[in-house]
């Protein structure tokens, strides 16, 4: 039988790390990606542990010059699940007013066009049945947005902007049989989820990583595109 694998891109912390763990944990073979110049003392340990069983490589996905470096490393690969974890907070005050142009570009290319773009140029590796994830938001939802004044505006358009590019990619691909999942970690103990340690987060990244496996693992089958929380809830667009 063919080893599983997958390809978390934005694996050097939080829940990207948590998903390689948890990945190498399952005996997955994992191709795991981290920024340029970054801290991947954690993703070492983990190959230490699993030998042979994880890859590295580096990508900004802002940066379109990276991609062809990555897809060269990747060489003739093919997964059975891409999971594009990268995103930023963006500026605390996350206010259209107060946002400069390059906050609200910066937002918007990691959190929407970086992934989404990286996402079209991956999809050649990924299997005829295997399953595109994204790591969406509740917040990314218009039609649950009904809390009381503006809050978190630049973070909300990113993602229901990453929302519509993924299913874009769907709608490309929705004649084969593979799958595209957006899905909400719920607020987790990151430090983007806890804005480093100044907020309380509801749930750890253990809690968060084993239910979006679950979900994946109940839908890597579906052939359509599916906007869901780690409970397994769907949410509305």
């Amino acid at each position: 039988m063919k080893k599983q694998s997958i390809l978390v891109v934005g694996a050097e912390k939080g829940l990207g790390q948590g998903l390689t763990e948890a990945y190498l944990e399952r005996g997955w073979d994992v191709f795991a990606t981290h920024l340029p110049g970054t801290d991947t003392s954690a993703l070492l340990a983990l190959g230490e542990i699993y030998p042979g069983n994880l890859v590295t490589g580096e990508i900004d996905v802002t940066n379109k010059s990276h991609i062809e470096p990555l897809i060269g490393r990747l060489h003739e690969r093919r997964f059975d699940v891409i999971f594009m974890v990268a995103g930023i907070y963006g500026p605390l005050h996350q206010s259209v007013l107060q946002a400069s142009d390059a906050e609200f570009q910066q937002i918007m290319m990691t959190n929407a066009f970086g992934p989404a773009r990286l996402a079209r140029h991956l999809l050649p590796m990924l299997e005829p049945e295997g399953s595109l994830v994204f790591m969406s938001s509740h917040r990314g939802s218009i039609a649950s947005n009904t809390e009381p004044g503006i809050g978190l505006e630049l973070y909300r358009a990113s993602k229901a902007a990453l929302n519509m590019l993924a299913r874009c990619i769907y709608r490309e691909i929705s004649q084969g049989a593979q799958t595209v999942l957006s899905i909400h970690p719920g607020w987790v103990a990151t430090a983007m989820g806890t804005l480093d340690g100044t907020v309380d987060a509801e749930i750890d990244v253990k809690t968060s990583v084993n239910g979006m496996i679950s979900v994946i693992e109940q839908h890597r089958n579906a052939r359509s595109h599916l906007f869901l929380d780690y409970e397994n809830n769907s949410w509305p667009w």
